[in-house]
């Protein structure tokens, strides 16, 4: 008696193939897993989400105290509490963006060896789930320019401000793509987690993050704009509260660099899927 299989999983062949309608398919796994996030995250805690929202406040209130009532480092006549906060939320989501796919094949090799599913659901997942995560800090980013909207201290930039979600979908894909390709490259070489922890730390100051472009030298700048994450805080900053200005070859550049490593990041996924199981 002859079977008639309801589903065949075959081996892919090529290394630019997207199984876009498996994702599809399988978007209620990406919400089980955005919640089992969650729960991981702040399971066991008293305050839960609100522990990020802390985190948010301190830093910012920490670089607004050494950076600029201190050190008098240019906010672009912004306040310095507003300038540092919307800095630290883009440079947060991009980190958190990063490291939650940095090593998401070796983490989740227990289950990617189980069951089948699309292995790109899990860093879409974990994507996903920052998202909202920065999306709650936006909120309280959003009170925080109201506030001084309200004493007169922050400008209202209009409809310009729907520019922020164009890039903060770059900023995502940037930050999950070169997750990506770091996990990819530690399932032989396990040397660039230890380098991963120093490059973020030497990348936050490489970064406008913590003062303005418009205070260095011009050489300076076309240094920290190689950066690709420099001009899309600049322009996070410049959309939302009017901060500073939008430099247009940095903007290009930043594009292209993200569409490049989101390409080298699908590529080498694609390929590494198929036997890092083997190898781990």
């Amino acid at each position: 008696m002859s079977k008639t299989w309801s589903t065949t999983i075959k081996p892919k062949t090529g290394i630019f193939n997207i199984p876009l309608k498996e994702i599809i398919q399988y978007r209620g796994l990406i919400f089980t897993l955005v919640k089992r996030n969650y729960e991981v995250q702040y399971k066991q805690t008293i305050l839960g989400p609100v522990w990020m929202i802390i985190g948010l406040i301190f830093s910012s209130g920490i670089f607004s105290f050494v950076f600029g009532y201190v050190g008098k480092f240019s906010s672009d006549g912004s306040p310095y509490f507003l300038f540092y906060m919307t800095g630290a939320l883009m440079w947060e989501f991009f980190s958190a963006c990063f490291n939650s796919n940095k090593s998401v094949l070796i983490d989740n090799s227990y289950l990617y060896g189980k069951v089948y599913f699309p292995r790109l659901i899990m860093p879409i997942a974990n994507v996903i789930f920052e998202a909202v995560r920065s999306a709650i800090k936006f909120v309280v980013c959003l009170i925080v320019w109201g506030y001084f909207l309200h004493i007169g201290e922050a400008c209202f930039c209009g409809i310009k401000i729907l520019w922020l979600i164009p890039i903060s979908i770059a900023t995502a894909l940037m930050g999950m793509s070169c997750g990506l390709v770091l996990s990819c490259l530690t399932i032989k070489y396990r040397d660039f987690n230890h380098l991963t922890g120093i490059a973020m730390s030497l990348l936050l100051y490489a970064s406008p993050v913590l003062y303005s472009t418009s205070q260095l030298p011009q050489n300076l700048q076309k240094l920290v704009y190689i950066n690709p994450m420099s001009s899309f805080i600049e322009a996070f900053r410049y959309y939302m509260i009017g901060s500073g200005a939008i430099n247009a070859g940095a903007i290009i550049y930043s594009i292209i660099f993200t569409g490049l490593i989101t390409l080298l990041a699908l590529i080498m996924f694609n390929q590494t899927e198929k036997t890092f199981v083997d190898i781990v």
